[in-house]
């Protein structure tokens, strides 16, 4: 009996990692994935117990939303997987934006990483903290499928427009732009760290715990 529960979860890992696979290198084809990302994730797929499945590198964006911040109605006015300059802030704010709010928010990047059980789980959730990261945690929890969320924390948000009309004036702009982009920059360089760290760490494992059996 014990055998036969074994099996059925390592066949349902099976078939989520190939799902999670081929969603991906569709997503790369159709390209909606990061490019920056994209060296890394096709990494991680390699590993025998661990998947992918939604992530971000990290942006800036201009999001159009009403005062209640309802999803439903909340859009994205502009984004940018970059550091922006102020012309380019300036010209996207004087878009018509209509009645909406328009929020500057800096995001970091983000990963949801896929194991088999809790105690491969518990590995990556320990890399995380030893790495630095603050956020980070299990949201799925089954048999076959556990589901870690992992985030950095540069994170800015602060309401720029309102019924059309700029909240702030140029030397404000100025200002959140610049920490703005610094904090995108500070992204970048701890996402580059951390996907060295993680293949370092869990690809290599993983290949010789392979080779062994």
């Amino acid at each position: 009996m014990q055998s036969d529960n074994k099996n059925s979860i390592d066949q349902r890992f099976t078939m989520t990692k190939k799902h999670h696979k081929e969603t991906l290198q569709k997503a790369i084809d159709d390209k909606k994935v990061d490019e920056i990302l994209i060296p890394f994730l096709n990494e991680v797929t390699k590993i025998p117990d661990i998947f992918t499945s939604s992530s971000c590198a990290g942006r800036i964006m201009l999001l159009s939303t009403d005062e209640l911040e309802d999803k439903e109605v909340s859009h994205f006015h502009k984004r940018y997987h970059r550091t922006i300059t102020f012309d380019e802030l300036k010209k996207d704010l004087q878009e018509d934006t209509k009645e909406m709010d328009i929020w500057f928010k800096v995001e970091p990047f983000i990963f949801h990483f896929g194991t088999k059980d809790y105690e491969k789980a518990k590995e990556v959730l320990r890399f995380c903290s030893e790495f630095g990261l603050k956020k980070a945690g299990i949201i799925t929890s089954k048999d076959g499928k556990y589901i870690i969320e992992a985030t950095a924390t540069q994170y800015m948000a602060l309401p720029l427009k309102a019924n059309n009309k700029l909240l702030v004036d140029e030397d404000y702009l100025h200002f959140i732009l610049d920490r703005g982009n610094k904090k995108l920059k500070i992204n970048y360089e701890i996402l580059d760290r951390f996907e060295k760290e993680f293949l370092k760490k869990f690809k290599i494992k993983e290949i010789i715990k392979e080779k062994k059996k």
